[in-house]
C-alpha cells in the first residue's frame, strides 16, 4: 500500500507514543513511529510536517445553525461587534443608508454587553431608519426587534409571542418574520460555501446542524459545486416529521457530507430573552418564562418519531423545561440506546442529571456559553448567583457518565474558544481537563450523531478529518493554541 498523505514529526492525540499518520483514499491507513510508515510513501505520497505540534481529530461542532453562520457573514448587518446600543443603530442606519428601500436585516445583538443593559426597542429602530422595514435579531435567535414598517407584517396578535408596544417579538414570531425575507438560492450556496470555509478555519470538519427542511436544497446544490467542505449531521424540525416519516426517511440517510440524523422540537426559549421555563421566578420579576412544548403533546410527537426510526433532539435550558422533556422520554418509552438528545441543558439539578442518566439521554452543551456566567454577567443578572454557580455543569455530567457533546450553537462557532472557557470557568461545577473538552468536541459529537464508526479519533479506517494545532497545549497556556491546518479525507482545506 503506498500512501497518499503522511503526517510526521509530531504529537498524534490518542496514540501514546506515535509521531506519524498516514491517509490513503481519505481515510487513515495506519498510526505509529515515522520509521515504520515513511515506507508507505511513493512518488506521489505528499508530507506534511508537524514539527512538533499536535495532530487532533477535525472537530464536531455538535449544535450548530450552520447556512445562519455563513448569511451572518454574507447577508445580515453584524452587531455581534457593537459595544453599546447606539453603535449597534449605527451599524443599521449605515445598512439602510446604502440600500435604499430595502429590507435592513441584523442578527447578533447581544444587550448584555452594552452599557445601557437593555433590550433594542421599536423606538429606536424608527427613529434611525423610519422609511424601510427594519428587524434585528437578538445572539440568541429567540428575540427579535422590530421598527414599526417590520411589525406590520407580522399577522400574530398582541400577547402571542407579540409585544407591539417595544416592537419585540419571541420564538415562532421571529421565524415567521424572518420567512417573508429568506434570500434567494445562489445567495443561500455562498452562504453555506462561507460557512464551510469559517468552519475550516476553525478546524470544524462536521457539525450537527439543526436545520430547516428548506435549508437541504442549498447544502445540496452547494455539495455538487464542491463547495461544501464540512459534514453536516442534520436534525430537521420537528414539524417535517410527517413528510420524512410518509417517505421513510429514517436516521443516517444521505451521503458522506450531507446526512439526515433525526428530528428537533423546542421546549422553552433562551435566558437572555427571558423565554427559558424555569420552576422559580427571573430574578426580580415574577416571570418564569414559558414551556412551549409540554409534555403530553411532546411524548406523542416522540413515539412518532421513534416509530419513524429518527431520534429526538429536544430544546430545553431551564429546570421546568427539562423536567418536561424527562417526563416525556418516560411517557415516551425512550430507550437507553436511542440516542435521543437534551440541547443545552443549562441548569438541570443534580436529580434531574440522575433521571436524564437512567433514560440514556445525551447531554448536548455550549461551552461558550460561560462567557454569560460569572459575577456581574447576564446569567447572574437574570438568575442570581445560587443558581448562576450551577448553570453549564458539565463536571455533574461526566460524573454521572452521561453522554457529553459539545458544540457552539453559533454564539460564536469556535472549539477553541469554548473549550477554553471550560477550561477556567467561573465555577467549579463547569470545569473540565483540555482532555475532557475534546473528546466531547469530537469523540462526543461523534456519538451523539451516529458517526463514532467513521469520526472522533484517529484511529485507522476512519475519515482522515484531522486539526493541526499550533503548539502542544500540555506545554503552552490554552490562549496560545490555534489551530495551524485542517484537513478533511486527507485534503488540506485550511491552513494558517
Amino acid at each position: 500500500m503506498v500512501a497518499d498523505l503522511i503526517l510526521e514529526g509530531g504529537t498524534i492525540f490518542g496514540a501514546p507514543g506515535a509521531n506519524a499518520l498516514a491517509v490513503r483514499c481519505g481515510r487513515i491507513a495506519a498510526v505509529g513511529r515515522a520509521q515504520d510508515l515513511l515506507h508507505l510513501r511513493g512518488p506521489a505520497t505528499k508530507i506534511f510536517h508537524l514539527e512538533g505540534r499536535m495532530l487532533i481529530p477535525g472537530f464536531f461542532d455538535s449544535h450548530v445553525h450552520f447556512l445562519r453562520v455563513g448569511l451572518d457573514h454574507t447577508f445580515f448587518v453584524d452587531l455581534s461587534g457593537a459595544r453599546s446600543l447606539g453603535e449597534a443603530l449605527e451599524l443599521l442606519r449605515m445598512r439602510a443608508e446604502a440600500r435604499p428601500g430595502e429590507w435592513v436585516l441584523g442578527r447578533g445583538w447581544d444587550e448584555s454587553r452594552w452599557p445601557e443593559k437593555r433590550y433594542l426597542e421599536r423606538a429606536d429602530l424608527d427613529r434611525v431608519i423610519p422609511r424601510q422595514p427594519c428587524c434585528a435579531v437578538r445572539v440568541d435567535g429567540h428575540m427579535m426587534a422590530t421598527n414599526t414598517l417590520a411589525l406590520a407584517r407580522c399577522v400574530r396578535p398582541e400577547g402571542q409571542f407579540v409585544d407591539r408596544d417595544r416592537g419585540h417579538l419571541w420564538e415562532e414570531a421571529v421565524a415567521e418574520v424572518l420567512a417573508l425575507v429568506r434570500p434567494e438560492m445562489e445567495t443561500l450556496v455562498e452562504a453555506v460555501a462561507e460557512a464551510s470555509r469559517h468552519a475550516a478555519s476553525l478546524g470544524i470538519t462536521s457539525v450537527t446542524d439543526m436545520a430547516s427542511p428548506q435549508d437541504l436544497p442549498a447544502y445540496q446544490i452547494a455539495e455538487h459545486r464542491g463547495l461544501l467542505r464540512t459534514r453536516i449531521f442534520a436534525y430537521l424540525s420537528v414539524e417535517a416529521l410527517p413528510h420524512l416519516s410518509a417517505l421513510g426517511l429514517r436516521q443516517g440517510f444521505g451521503s458522506p457530507s450531507l446526512r439526515i440524523v433525526g428530528v428537533k422540537a423546542f421546549v422553552d426559549g433562551s435566558i437572555g430573552a427571558k423565554t427559558a421555563a424555569l420552576l422559580e421566578p427571573y430574578r426580580g420579576e415574577m416571570g418564569r418564562g414559558r414551556v412551549l412544548l409540554g409534555r403530553g403533546e411532546l411524548a406523542r410527537l416522540w413515539r412518532k418519531a421513534m416509530e419513524a426510526g429518527l431520534p429526538m433532539a429536544i430544546h430545553a435550558i431551564g429546570d421546568r423545561a427539562i423536567e418536561e422533556v424527562l417526563a416525556a422520554a418516560r411517557l415516551a418509552g425512550a430507550g437507553f440506546h436511542d440516542r435521543h438528545r437534551v440541547e443545552h441543558v443549562e441548569l438541570p439539578t443534580p436529580a434531574q442529571l440522575d433521571r436524564m442518566k437512567d433514560l440514556g439521554l445525551i447531554a448536548s452543551m455550549q461551552p461558550n456559553f460561560l462567557q454569560w456566567s460569572g459575577p456581574g454577567r447576564m446569567y447572574e443578572d437574570r438568575l442570581g448567583p445560587a443558581r448562576d454557580s450551577r448553570i453549564d455543569p458539565h463536571r455533574w455530567v461526566l460524573e454521572r457518565g452521561i453522554p457529553l457533546a459539545f458544540g457552539s450553537d453559533s454564539m460564536p462557532m469556535g472549539p477553541l474558544y469554548g473549550m477554553g472557557l471550560a477550561l477556567s470557568p467561573p465555577h467549579p461545577v463547569q470545569r473540565v481537563s483540555w482532555e475532557e473538552a475534546l473528546r466531547a468536541y469530537t469523540s462526543g459529537a461523534a456519538y451523539a450523531a451516529f458517526a463514532e464508526n467513521e469520526l472522533g479519533d484517529l484511529s485507522p479506517g476512519k475519515w482522515a478529518d484531522m486539526v493541526v494545532l499550533s503548539a502542544d497545549p500540555t506545554k503552552l497556556p490554552w490562549e496560545k493554541v490555534q489551530v495551524q491546518a485542517t484537513f478533511l479525507a486527507g485534503e488540506l482545506v485550511f491552513n494558517r
